[in-house]
């Protein structure tokens, strides 16, 4: 999901599934911010490493296709990328993960939300920068799902 305080405009869905026994896509939301359009797609890939792999080069023609080359994009969700293995890979298709200045390699667990121990939820950006993350904690927030939120406050570049 893709909660945002700033207006959300146009909606749309891509596949990116790779095999029959996971559908996976692409939700891309077009977010109306401080007179800009920042477009943002929340992914769900696959289980298996090779499988994300195509799904970041699916992700990649899709960008090219359906956003502007300097429109500002974030691109966040569950990668399911145990070991940070994506990040080349999403480099490759002009995307850097969010990183904080005070703390550029700290890695924030999300799942499982009981006790989260993985950092399987990310966010890869181009024209904006991460001021702030956290990931809030708390029986609340681990009823709501697997997954503990992974909240940014971000900046145009």
């Amino acid at each position: 999901a893709l909660l945002s305080r700033w207006p959300i405009g146009d909606i749309d869905h891509h596949d990116v599934s790779d095999h029959r026994f996971e559908q996976r896509g692409l939700l891309h939301v077009h977010v109306h911010w401080a007179g800009s359009m920042v477009h943002a797609i929340v992914v769900h890939f696959g289980l298996v490493h090779a499988s994300r792999v195509r799904q970041v080069e699916r992700l990649g023609q899709y960008i090219r296709r359906a956003i502007p080359a300097g429109a500002p994009l974030l691109v966040a969700g569950d990668f399911n990328d145990w070991g940070g293995r994506l990040d080349q890979p999403m480099k490759d298709i002009g995307l850097a993960r969010a990183r904080t200045e005070d703390a550029p390699d700290q890695r924030r667990a999300t799942f499982p939300a009981l006790a989260p121990v993985f950092s399987l939820d990310r966010i890869y950006l181009r024209g904006l920068s991460c001021r702030h993350m956290q990931v809030p904690r708390g029986a609340a927030w681990a009823r709501m799902s697997d997954h503990l939120p992974l909240v940014a406050e971000l900046e145009l570049d």
